[in-house]
């Protein structure tokens, strides 16, 4: 299949408005909320992992369900300041990484088998949203989907008596890039 210039050069337009829509976005309506809410949920969940906390299970579900009424607080709140067409393209990769990496990967090829697999295979699920909205909309959603794939990993494979300090890095990589979006991203 060809593409003419004309389409290219229409499609590259289109990307580079939705880049710019994202950046304006998150800039003026207080994006940095989400990232330090959810930075704060990984240091939490990694220092009760730390702690052997008991019934951490529990604990774990119930501050993530939390994070998740919060975050549909914010988004509620938002809503009333952000009059914005969503990008569907994007929308729709996000919801195939999510079916794949949750629905289709694990039934043919088996899930995680414990607790350390589990959080480090879902929490690579997300950060690959991170890296495609990093290409999609702005650098530093790359770089910190990268960063954290890297923290998670390195405390797998090279650190696995220290698992915890990798979500613990992450949970950092986010609060500090919530600032850098206060900040500096204007």
């Amino acid at each position: 299949m060809n593409i003419s210039p004309e389409e290219a050069a229409r499609s590259l337009r289109e990307i580079e408005a939705s880049r710019s829509a994202m950046r304006s976005l998150v800039r003026t309506h207080r994006g940095h909320y989400y990232l330090w809410l959810w930075g704060s949920i990984w240091v939490a969940l990694s220092l009760l992992n730390w702690a052997n906390a008991p019934r951490f299970w529990a604990l774990s579900n119930w501050i993530s369900g939390a994070g998740v009424v919060a975050t549909l607080a914010i988004i509620l709140f938002q809503r009333r300041q952000v009059r914005s067409r969503i990008d569907r393209r994007f929308l729709a990769v996000c919801v195939v990484l999510l079916a794949f990496g949750y629905g289709v990967w694990p039934v043919f090829l088996g899930g995680p088998h414990t607790y350390k697999t589990a959080f480090g295979y879902g929490t690579l699920i997300w950060m690959q949203i991170y890296v495609v909205a990093g290409i999609w909309f702005d650098n530093y959603w790359f770089w910190m989907g990268i960063a954290m794939s890297g923290f998670i990993l390195a405390a797998f494979l090279f650190f696995p008596g220290l698992f915890w300090l990798g979500p613990f890095l992450g949970g950092v990589t986010l609060l500090g890039t919530g600032f850098y979006v206060l900040l500096y991203r204007r």
